[in-house]
């Protein structure tokens, strides 16, 4: 048995990802989108963290680490663990790679946000587990690399051992504070003595019949079902009627989604699962040809850049950083970036990118949601101005 107490300024950045060593914690920023759609391929995300050196089955990773806000991805040879991933039904994908079926492993992945969490990772030859803060939250004999072991050796490309990254979603802090692998060798780890019943986090939306705010938020802190209540009063009162908006309501607890979508061309959507949110502003693209044929096109309206231009008149600070969070195109389609036809370009200020819908993400800082408030104030101003173009209310 070797354990390697792996020093963290180990971690090579590959991609737009930034690494600072400090108080002998790594702290990880992602500054770009990252592509999690693992039903394409075994290796979708190119921005991450990950260390040169390879390990060989069978091996265990014990970890501190915590996350200001969803998400966290550990990916491992050819597959991946994602952690606080929203209503996700590829969870864990086998190290070996071709294993992209949905919802193959029972696993609870949420973890609480902004706080220091322990996460062991077992990868034996009879049996992989996850364990999260003590809990047994999946387990499994019947891994795809289990059933390739049983029939012969490794594949050759693994026969070196597998290699180890850390990756998160745009705009999460992940901070590492410490890192094991140990190696078995010819020994075999010891598996749970007893397994718990492990229920999985909701991969779709609850089942409610008459869905209330108040219900889907139950879950969140408070500062956040404050600043989403506000959010929401500003929508429904202020800028209804002038934007048009309607408002729908899916799901319930711990899983929803409330959307705000404007007869104009855009709308702002948020997304609960449990204690965690994510919720973006975009503008509505047309997928099937009815619709374009109605509409003229793949779009009613992009008026991104005028909006843009509107922020900056109070800040160009603040309408430079809502650039940044414009979502860049990650091939999501699965054939890339020049097939999308929800992409667009956009230049902005001496920029320029690639984005989809000019779709902008928020995390769930209470903060972002004050600035989705700016935004929607300067989507407002736009859109009257389009309409009385001397200005006039």
């Amino acid at each position: 048995m070797i354990t390697h107490n792996i020093p963290l300024v180990s971690f090579l950045p590959h991609g737009k990802v930034s690494l600072k060593t400090d108080n002998d914690e790594l702290h990880i920023i992602t500054n770009t989108t990252i592509n999690t759609l693992y039903h394409f391929t075994d290796n979708p995300i190119k921005s991450y963290a990950y260390l040169k050196d390879k390990y060989k089955l069978p091996f265990r990773i014990d970890m501190t680490v915590k996350i200001d806000s969803p998400a966290m991805y550990l990916m491992i040879g050819n597959g991946h663990i994602g952690f606080a991933t929203n209503m996700d039904n590829r969870r864990i994908t086998g190290i070996l790679g071709n294993d992209n079926k949905p919802n193959t492993y029972v696993f609870d992945n949420n973890i609480p946000i902004n706080k220091y969490t322990d996460i062991s990772v077992v990868y034996g030859k009879k049996a992989m587990w996850v364990i999260v803060n003590d809990d047994i939250r999946c387990f499994s004999n019947k891994a795809s690399y289990i059933k390739v072991l049983k029939n012969g050796a490794i594949p050759e490309e693994f026969s070196e051992g597998f290699g180890l990254a850390i990756a998160c979603d745009k705009r999460t802090q992940l901070t590492l504070k410490s890192l094991t692998i140990t190696e078995y060798e010819n020994e075999e780890p010891v598996a749970p003595a007893v397994v718990p019943e492990i229920k999985a986090s909701p991969v779709c939306l609850s089942k409610s019949e008459k869905p209330t705010i108040d219900e889907c938020v139950k879950g969140l802190t408070p500062n956040l079902q404050k600043e989403i209540l506000r959010t929401d009063e500003y929508l429904q009162n202020d800028v209804k009627k002038s934007l048009k908006l309607k408002r729908k309501i899916e799901g319930g607890y711990p899983c929803s989604r409330i959307q705000y979508t404007s007869d104009w061309g855009f709308n702002y959507r948020i997304q609960i699962s449990d204690a965690c949110v994510w919720h973006d502003i975009g503008w509505i693209t047309y997928n099937t040809k009815r619709e374009q044929e109605k509409y003229g096109g793949y779009k009613k309206a992009d008026h991104t850049l005028e909006t843009l231009k509107k922020l900056a008149e109070d800040s160009p600070k603040f309408a430079d950083e809502m650039f940044f969070r414009m979502k860049e195109c990650v091939a999501c389609g699965g054939e890339g970036a020049k097939n999308c036809i929800h992409n667009g370009q956009y230049e902005y200020n001496g920029r320029k990118k690639t984005s989809c819908n000019g779709n902008m993400h928020f995390k769930m800082f209470p903060s972002d949601f004050e600035d989705v408030r700016k935004i929607v104030g300067a989507i407002n101003d736009v859109f009257s101005a389009h309409n009385d173009p001397q200005g006039r209310r």
